[in-house]
């Protein structure tokens, strides 16, 4: 998946801002949920839509130290841009809309038949990488600082904890009733990965602190 793509996915144009996306995420994560919309019981769309936040939530946060990085009164003059590569190292996701945005106004019906094959081929791949969807391997790095628990009271059992680190968060797909997310093991992802997975959750379930210190790191 790439930034226009994601874009697609949240029903957003190319100029949305940040905020935006986050607003479009949650509106759309709740619509998508299995527990509250029938017709997406497999979970498949709640997936796309996770993926394609977390897509533009990276590009966002590259874009923004790219910012702060930058020294004042110190840019280079202007060159002229060569396909392939940009000048941060970077593949140019966030500019392929100007090479298929004649074609998606041209031809919208060829549009969209590329993008549900793309979708199909988007599922294919994740059934062979993954046939059954509730196996999970515990992977044991090194110790985190940061010590995570989820209050059932409040957990909806969404996935995107899941989804964004699997190696510490689980939820019992075979649960008939109310699947709940668990922390099955502290130490199964990074620090960032583990404070991204609870600031996606949209009721705030998960809460993360300092393992030594017991200061909460989120939420805030």
């Amino acid at each position: 998946m790439n930034s226009n793509q994601a874009y697609l996915v949240l029903n957003l144009s190319q100029n949305a801002s940040y905020a935006e996306v986050k607003q479009a995420y949650r509106k759309l994560v709740l619509e998508s949920h299995p527990d509250r919309n029938r017709s997406e019981q497999d979970g498949r769309k709640f997936r796309i839509v996770t993926e394609a936040y977390h897509l533009l939530k990276k590009n966002n946060r590259i874009q923004n130290s790219a910012q702060k990085n930058a020294k004042p009164n110190q840019e280079s003059p202007p060159t002229r841009q060569s396909w392939g590569v940009n000048q941060r190292g970077t593949p140019p996701e966030e500019d392929w809309s100007k090479y298929t945005k004649q074609t998606e106004q041209s031809d919208p019906r060829f549009w969209q038949e590329y993008v549900a094959e793309f979708w199909k081929n988007y599922d294919s791949q994740k059934t062979e990488q993954r046939k059954n969807p509730y196996d999970f391997e515990i992977i044991q790095e090194k110790p985190t600082l940061v010590r995570p628990s989820v209050d059932h009271s409040l957990c909806i059992g969404c996935c995107s904890c899941e989804t964004i680190a699997p190696g510490v968060f689980h939820i019992d797909k075979k649960s008939k009733m109310n699947p709940k997310s668990n922390v099955v093991n502290q130490n199964g992802a990074s620090m960032e990965k583990i404070i991204d997975a609870a600031q996606t959750c949209p009721t705030k379930a998960i809460k993360v602190e300092e393992r030594e210190s017991g200061r909460r790191l989120f939420p805030y």
